[in-house]
């Protein structure tokens, strides 16, 4: 299992929309999710920062999954307009932050 903590952004003024589209994520997009060996998943917010945490079996095949997978694009493509963009052109993923410290 892997651990990723990661950032995204909010554009200005979308921060209300942003809380209210993830009160009601959609089934298909939380089944993509698990399906892709992602459990343990939360998203922080201040102001319109994101802190992201998941775990995953593995990263780079959870990247792949989800980026073929047809409810994740539709997602992406409805969240879209109200995101910053922040995909790492050498990742393909948000910018993923570095562990400095992991207690069990």
């Amino acid at each position: 299992m892997e651990r990723v903590a990661f950032v995204m952004k909010v554009k200005t003024g979308q921060e209300a929309e942003y809380r209210r589209r993830h009160e009601s994520v959609w089934p298909e997009m939380l089944r993509a999710l698990k399906s892709a060996g992602c459990s343990n998943y939360s998203i922080y917010m201040k102001g319109r920062d994101l802190f992201a945490y998941m775990e995953v079996d593995d990263f780079e095949r959870f990247k792949r999954q989800m980026s073929d997978d047809r409810d994740a694009q539709r997602w992406e493509s409805q969240m879209a307009p109200i995101m910053e963009q922040a995909i790492q052109i050498d990742t393909g993923f948000h910018e993923v932050l570095p562990e400095v410290f992991h207690l069990d």
